[in-house]
Protein backbone atom coordinates (compact mmCIF):
# COMPACT_ATOMS: atom_id res chain seq x y z
CA UNK A 1 0.00 0.00 0.00
CA UNK A 2 0.97 3.41 -0.65
CA UNK A 3 2.03 5.89 1.94
CA UNK A 4 1.58 2.92 4.89
CA UNK A 5 4.60 1.05 6.60
CA UNK A 6 5.02 -2.45 5.95
CA UNK A 7 4.68 -3.32 9.30
CA UNK A 8 1.58 -1.77 9.64
CA UNK A 9 -1.90 -3.90 8.84
CA UNK A 10 -5.57 -2.97 7.28
CA UNK A 11 -6.96 -0.61 9.88
CA UNK A 12 -4.24 1.36 10.05
CA UNK A 13 -4.71 1.92 6.41
CA UNK A 14 -8.46 2.05 6.76
CA UNK A 15 -8.23 4.48 9.17
CA UNK A 16 -5.23 6.47 6.81
CA UNK A 17 -7.53 6.26 3.96
CA UNK A 18 -10.76 6.49 5.44
CA UNK A 19 -10.15 9.95 7.25
CA UNK A 20 -8.10 11.19 4.18
CA UNK A 21 -11.22 10.85 1.86
CA UNK A 22 -13.03 12.99 4.18
CA UNK A 23 -10.02 15.63 4.45
CA UNK A 24 -10.14 15.75 -0.03
CA UNK A 25 -13.74 15.85 0.15
CA UNK A 26 -14.04 18.17 2.68
CA UNK A 27 -11.22 20.97 0.45
CA UNK A 28 -13.10 19.51 -2.74
CA UNK A 29 -16.86 21.18 -1.15
CA UNK A 30 -14.70 24.11 0.10
CA UNK A 31 -13.46 24.85 -3.56
CA UNK A 32 -16.71 24.38 -5.24
CA UNK A 33 -17.87 26.78 -2.77
CA UNK A 34 -15.40 29.28 -3.70
CA UNK A 35 -16.62 28.76 -7.29
CA UNK A 36 -20.45 29.13 -6.56
CA UNK A 37 -20.66 25.43 -7.48
CA UNK A 38 -23.85 24.57 -5.12
CA UNK A 39 -26.02 21.28 -4.64
CA UNK A 40 -28.00 21.36 -7.73
CA UNK A 41 -25.16 18.86 -9.19
CA UNK A 42 -24.89 15.38 -7.69
CA UNK A 43 -21.51 14.93 -6.85
CA UNK A 44 -21.73 18.55 -4.32
CA UNK A 45 -24.80 16.74 -2.62
CA UNK A 46 -22.60 13.81 -2.10
CA UNK A 47 -20.12 15.81 -0.79
CA UNK A 48 -22.15 17.86 1.38
CA UNK A 49 -24.15 14.88 3.02
CA UNK A 50 -20.52 13.57 3.64
CA UNK A 51 -18.74 16.42 5.11
CA UNK A 52 -21.93 18.06 7.32
CA UNK A 53 -21.78 16.21 9.93
CA UNK A 54 -18.25 17.39 10.67
CA UNK A 55 -19.12 20.98 9.69
CA UNK A 56 -22.41 21.44 10.94
CA UNK A 57 -21.63 21.44 15.00
CA UNK A 58 -18.83 23.86 14.26
CA UNK A 59 -20.55 25.99 12.28
CA UNK A 60 -23.06 26.42 15.44
CA UNK A 61 -20.28 27.23 17.70
CA UNK A 62 -17.90 29.23 15.19
CA UNK A 63 -19.38 32.08 12.62
CA UNK A 64 -18.46 33.22 9.57
CA UNK A 65 -15.95 36.52 9.60
CA UNK A 66 -17.65 38.04 6.92
CA UNK A 67 -17.51 35.76 3.58
CA UNK A 68 -14.61 33.58 5.35
CA UNK A 69 -16.59 30.35 6.66
CA UNK A 70 -13.61 29.12 9.32
CA UNK A 71 -15.71 25.63 9.69
CA UNK A 72 -13.81 24.34 6.81
CA UNK A 73 -10.62 25.20 7.87
CA UNK A 74 -11.50 23.69 11.89
CA UNK A 75 -13.26 20.75 10.50
CA UNK A 76 -9.41 20.40 8.19
CA UNK A 77 -7.61 20.53 11.52
CA UNK A 78 -9.92 18.44 13.54
CA UNK A 79 -10.05 15.35 11.60
CA UNK A 80 -6.17 15.97 11.00
CA UNK A 81 -5.58 15.88 14.68
CA UNK A 82 -8.25 12.48 15.07
CA UNK A 83 -6.06 10.65 12.11
CA UNK A 84 -2.98 11.39 13.74
CA UNK A 85 -3.74 10.38 17.32
CA UNK A 86 -5.78 7.50 16.10
CA UNK A 87 -2.49 6.32 14.13
CA UNK A 88 -0.20 6.67 16.75
CA UNK A 89 -2.92 4.92 19.38
CA UNK A 90 -2.75 1.56 17.26
CA UNK A 91 -0.47 -1.08 18.02
CA UNK A 92 1.91 -2.21 15.27
CA UNK A 93 0.67 -4.80 13.07
CA UNK A 94 -2.96 -3.58 13.19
Amino acid sequence: MLGIPPDHGVLYGIIYYGIGALILALLIRAIASWFRIDERFAFIRFLARLTDPFITPIRRIVRSVGVIDLSFLIAWFLLITIQILLLQALPTGW
